[in-house]
Formats: structure tokens, sequence, C-alpha cells
């Protein structure tokens, strides 16, 4: 891997993710905002308030949750903040994916992985250098035979992916065999 870490924010993530899977996604946190940590439901709130408008509402947070996400969506794509808010809120819903993503990565060696309950949304953003032999096909492959019990959509599990192994697949590398590197 590069020596130097480089970051892309975390609204980067937009130029992976379908329109429709960002709305599910974002429904979804909205929908389950009694889950989040007081803190990030403040924040999400806060955000939602200061930047988000819903017609017919003067406070878009009191909208109902379909009309809110839309509202939302368009802040989604370039706040690197709320990005960070809604993503990993979205991934403490998804415990026992994310228990298995872990298992995963750390058996592919991945560099730099975090514990689970670490917040990743204090982190600088995404590191850009993907390995280029751990495509999302293999991956979601892996992950689904770690725990067939998952139910789970492969767009979950990328997401996921993304989000623990915390990288974007923009600059795939090889990797230098150990003894190419002494």
């Amino acid at each position: 891997m590069p020596e130097k870490q480089e970051f892309l924010p975390f609204h980067a993530i937009n130029e992976f993710m379908r329109d429709d899977y960002r709305l599910t996604i974002l429904t979804e946190v909205l929908s389950n905002q009694d889950k989040m940590s007081a803190e990030k439901h403040s924040l999400l709130n806060k955000m939602i308030t200061r930047y988000v408008t819903v017609q017919g509402f003067r406070n878009s947070n009191l909208a109902p949750v379909g009309r809110k996400a839309k509202g939302t969506a368009t802040l989604f794509e370039r706040s690197h903040e709320l990005v960070a808010i809604v993503v990993e809120s979205w991934s403490r819903l998804h415990e026992q994916l994310g228990r298995a993503v872990l298992t995963v990565l750390t058996e592919k060696e991945w560099e730099g992985l975090q514990p689970l309950d670490i917040d990743r949304s204090q982190l600088p953003g995404f590191l850009i250098h993907w390995p280029k032999k751990d495509n999302f096909e293999e991956l979601i492959k892996a992950v689904k035979e770690k725990d067939p019990q998952l139910d789970e959509s492969d767009d979950n599990i990328s997401l996921m992916v993304v989000w623990i192994g915390n990288r974007l697949p923009y600059d795939l590398y090889e990797e230098v065999e150990k003894e190419e590197k002494e």
C-alpha cells in the first residue's frame, strides 16, 4: 500500500451510490432516529432544520419521513458531516452485518481496520486506496458465506464494506508480495 494516506470527504460516497439506494438509507435512518445516540440525533436534527427545506413545513424535522428523506438527499450529496452521521447511524442499525464484514476484511488482511465500536464519523474521510483483488462481488460472496443467516442486500453489504473498511474503490492497487518488499 502506498505510504502517504490520502482521504476523500465522506460525501464522495455519492459517486458510488445510486439515487434510490441513497433515499433508502436516509429513510431507514430517519425512521430510526430514536435508536441513534443523543449526540447524533441532535446533530442530524440541527442540520435538517438549518439546511433542508420541505415545502409546507417551517421546521423540516416535522415533515413525514419520506418527504424529509427526499429533502435531505440533496444535502447528503454535498455534506461531509451529514454523510458521516447518517452512515455511522445506519451501520449501528446493522451490527450483525458489521461484524461479518469486519471478520471478512480482517481475514483478507485489510490494513488499518478499526474495532466496530469506534465512531467512524470522526475519521477525516475515506482512504482512496482499495486492494484490486477485492472487488465488491467477491466481498459480498465472502460475507454471505461467512454468515449464511444474514438477510442483507448486496447494496447494504457493499456500503458496510466501504464504511468498515473506511475505503472507496477510487484508486485500485496491487499488493506487493512480502518477499518483494524485503
